[in-house]
Protein backbone atom coordinates (compact mmCIF):
# COMPACT_ATOMS: atom_id res chain seq x y z
CA UNK A 1 0.00 0.00 0.00
CA UNK A 2 1.48 2.95 -1.09
CA UNK A 3 1.07 7.02 -0.36
CA UNK A 4 0.19 9.22 -3.33
CA UNK A 5 1.63 12.05 -1.29
CA UNK A 6 2.83 12.50 2.16
CA UNK A 7 0.28 12.54 4.82
CA UNK A 8 -0.17 15.48 6.92
CA UNK A 9 1.62 14.58 10.11
CA UNK A 10 -0.72 14.46 12.91
CA UNK A 11 -1.38 16.81 15.38
CA UNK A 12 -0.87 15.15 17.99
CA UNK A 13 1.40 12.15 17.32
CA UNK A 14 0.96 9.68 20.65
CA UNK A 15 -2.71 9.55 19.50
CA UNK A 16 -1.30 8.04 16.53
CA UNK A 17 -1.80 4.53 15.40
CA UNK A 18 0.84 3.16 13.18
CA UNK A 19 1.32 -0.27 13.19
CA UNK A 20 -0.58 -2.57 10.25
CA UNK A 21 -1.73 -4.69 13.11
CA UNK A 22 -3.96 -2.46 15.14
CA UNK A 23 -4.99 -0.97 11.73
CA UNK A 24 -6.45 -4.30 10.74
CA UNK A 25 -7.82 -5.35 13.58
CA UNK A 26 -9.77 -1.90 13.80
CA UNK A 27 -10.94 -2.46 10.22
CA UNK A 28 -11.97 -6.00 11.14
CA UNK A 29 -13.97 -5.15 14.16
CA UNK A 30 -15.86 -1.51 12.78
CA UNK A 31 -19.35 -2.07 12.05
CA UNK A 32 -19.72 0.41 9.36
CA UNK A 33 -17.33 2.32 6.78
CA UNK A 34 -18.22 5.80 6.24
CA UNK A 35 -17.66 6.16 2.08
CA UNK A 36 -16.57 9.87 0.73
CA UNK A 37 -17.27 10.26 -2.89
CA UNK A 38 -16.57 13.28 -4.49
CA UNK A 39 -19.30 15.14 -5.87
CA UNK A 40 -19.44 18.78 -7.75
CA UNK A 41 -21.34 20.40 -4.91
CA UNK A 42 -19.97 18.78 -2.07
CA UNK A 43 -18.15 15.54 -0.81
CA UNK A 44 -20.69 12.66 -0.71
CA UNK A 45 -20.45 10.65 2.67
CA UNK A 46 -22.55 7.45 2.82
CA UNK A 47 -22.53 4.33 5.14
CA UNK A 48 -22.30 1.41 3.98
CA UNK A 49 -21.55 -2.28 5.10
CA UNK A 50 -17.96 -3.72 3.95
CA UNK A 51 -15.80 -6.25 4.22
CA UNK A 52 -11.52 -6.26 4.26
CA UNK A 53 -8.86 -8.13 2.72
CA UNK A 54 -5.65 -7.37 2.77
CA UNK A 55 -5.76 -3.96 1.29
CA UNK A 56 -9.06 -4.19 -0.39
CA UNK A 57 -12.04 -3.08 0.70
CA UNK A 58 -15.23 -4.51 -0.56
CA UNK A 59 -18.58 -2.63 -0.74
CA UNK A 60 -21.96 -3.45 -2.55
CA UNK A 61 -24.85 -1.07 -3.44
CA UNK A 62 -27.71 -1.35 -6.41
CA UNK A 63 -26.81 -1.58 -9.76
CA UNK A 64 -27.40 2.33 -10.41
CA UNK A 65 -28.01 5.28 -8.25
CA UNK A 66 -25.74 7.98 -6.53
CA UNK A 67 -22.64 6.25 -5.08
CA UNK A 68 -22.21 4.42 -8.51
CA UNK A 69 -22.90 7.43 -10.52
CA UNK A 70 -19.99 9.14 -8.34
CA UNK A 71 -17.64 6.34 -8.47
CA UNK A 72 -18.09 5.93 -12.38
CA UNK A 73 -17.45 9.83 -12.70
CA UNK A 74 -13.88 9.49 -10.34
CA UNK A 75 -13.16 6.12 -8.57
CA UNK A 76 -11.12 8.57 -6.02
CA UNK A 77 -12.75 7.81 -2.65
CA UNK A 78 -11.63 8.62 1.13
CA UNK A 79 -13.07 6.12 3.70
CA UNK A 80 -12.97 5.87 7.65
CA UNK A 81 -14.24 3.62 10.33
CA UNK A 82 -14.37 3.52 14.20
CA UNK A 83 -14.66 0.99 16.76
CA UNK A 84 -14.61 0.57 20.65
CA UNK A 85 -16.70 4.00 20.96
CA UNK A 86 -17.09 4.87 25.01
CA UNK A 87 -18.68 8.04 25.29
CA UNK A 88 -17.92 9.46 29.00
CA UNK A 89 -20.99 11.98 29.91
CA UNK A 90 -19.62 15.54 32.10
CA UNK A 91 -21.09 17.96 34.19
CA UNK A 92 -21.00 20.28 31.60
CA UNK A 93 -20.10 19.97 27.51
CA UNK A 94 -16.53 20.43 27.96
CA UNK A 95 -16.47 17.69 30.51
CA UNK A 96 -17.77 14.87 28.32
CA UNK A 97 -15.21 12.80 26.31
CA UNK A 98 -15.42 10.13 23.73
CA UNK A 99 -13.01 7.48 23.32
CA UNK A 100 -11.96 5.53 20.35
CA UNK A 101 -10.45 3.82 17.65
CA UNK A 102 -10.45 4.59 14.15
CA UNK A 103 -8.98 4.55 11.10
CA UNK A 104 -9.06 6.74 7.96
CA UNK A 105 -7.74 6.57 3.72
CA UNK A 106 -7.96 6.99 0.18
CA UNK A 107 -8.38 4.41 -2.32
CA UNK A 108 -9.17 3.96 -5.57
CA UNK A 109 -13.01 1.78 -6.55
CA UNK A 110 -13.28 -0.31 -8.89
CA UNK A 111 -17.16 -1.95 -9.94
CA UNK A 112 -16.45 -5.67 -9.86
CA UNK A 113 -17.78 -7.06 -13.58
CA UNK A 114 -16.16 -10.40 -12.98
CA UNK A 115 -18.84 -13.23 -11.28
CA UNK A 116 -16.90 -14.90 -9.62
CA UNK A 117 -14.53 -11.59 -8.10
CA UNK A 118 -17.98 -10.03 -7.19
CA UNK A 119 -19.19 -13.33 -5.06
CA UNK A 120 -15.70 -13.51 -3.64
CA UNK A 121 -16.34 -9.76 -2.84
CA UNK A 122 -20.20 -10.51 -1.48
CA UNK A 123 -18.57 -13.44 0.57
CA UNK A 124 -16.02 -10.96 2.06
CA UNK A 125 -18.96 -8.81 3.65
CA UNK A 126 -21.08 -11.17 4.73
CA UNK A 127 -18.00 -12.84 7.01
CA UNK A 128 -17.38 -9.33 8.17
CA UNK A 129 -20.66 -9.74 9.58
CA UNK A 130 -20.94 -13.47 11.03
CA UNK A 131 -17.75 -14.10 11.79
CA UNK A 132 -16.22 -10.53 12.86
CA UNK A 133 -16.18 -10.69 16.50
CA UNK A 134 -12.25 -12.48 16.01
CA UNK A 135 -13.20 -14.92 18.90
CA UNK A 136 -15.21 -17.03 15.84
CA UNK A 137 -18.21 -15.92 16.68
CA UNK A 138 -21.13 -14.67 14.70
CA UNK A 139 -21.89 -10.95 15.55
CA UNK A 140 -25.57 -11.37 14.17
CA UNK A 141 -26.26 -15.19 15.48
CA UNK A 142 -25.94 -15.94 11.79
CA UNK A 143 -23.54 -18.89 11.25
CA UNK A 144 -21.26 -17.69 7.55
CA UNK A 145 -22.60 -20.83 5.46
CA UNK A 146 -26.19 -19.58 6.33
CA UNK A 147 -24.95 -15.87 5.23
CA UNK A 148 -22.99 -17.32 2.29
CA UNK A 149 -26.36 -18.65 -0.31
CA UNK A 150 -27.11 -16.36 -2.23
CA UNK A 151 -30.34 -15.73 -4.28
CA UNK A 152 -29.54 -15.57 -8.36
CA UNK A 153 -32.19 -13.00 -8.58
CA UNK A 154 -30.26 -10.88 -5.74
CA UNK A 155 -27.35 -11.28 -7.58
CA UNK A 156 -28.31 -9.34 -10.57
CA UNK A 157 -29.20 -6.81 -9.08
CA UNK A 158 -26.21 -5.87 -6.52
CA UNK A 159 -23.11 -4.06 -7.76
CA UNK A 160 -20.05 -4.85 -5.93
CA UNK A 161 -17.19 -2.69 -5.66
CA UNK A 162 -13.59 -3.30 -4.95
CA UNK A 163 -11.45 -0.35 -3.25
CA UNK A 164 -8.23 -0.64 -3.32
CA UNK A 165 -6.30 1.10 -0.39
CA UNK A 166 -3.61 3.77 -1.29
CA UNK A 167 -3.65 5.06 2.69
CA UNK A 168 -4.25 4.14 5.94
CA UNK A 169 -3.61 5.93 9.48
CA UNK A 170 -5.30 5.42 12.69
CA UNK A 171 -5.47 7.39 15.82
CA UNK A 172 -7.07 6.84 19.23
CA UNK A 173 -9.33 9.25 20.71
CA UNK A 174 -9.44 10.45 24.42
CA UNK A 175 -7.01 8.48 26.80
CA UNK A 176 -7.18 5.17 26.46
CA UNK A 177 -4.55 2.08 27.70
CA UNK A 178 -4.77 0.24 24.32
Amino acid sequence: MGHPEPLRAMRRAESEITARAQLDEILRNAKVLFLSLRDAQAPYVVPVCFGYETDTLYVHSALSGTKIDLIRADPAVGFSACTDMILTPGETACDFSLQALSVAGTGRARILVDGKERIRGLDLIMRHYSEGDGAGAPVYGVPAERVLAYRANSLSRTCVIAITIESLRGRRLGRRTR
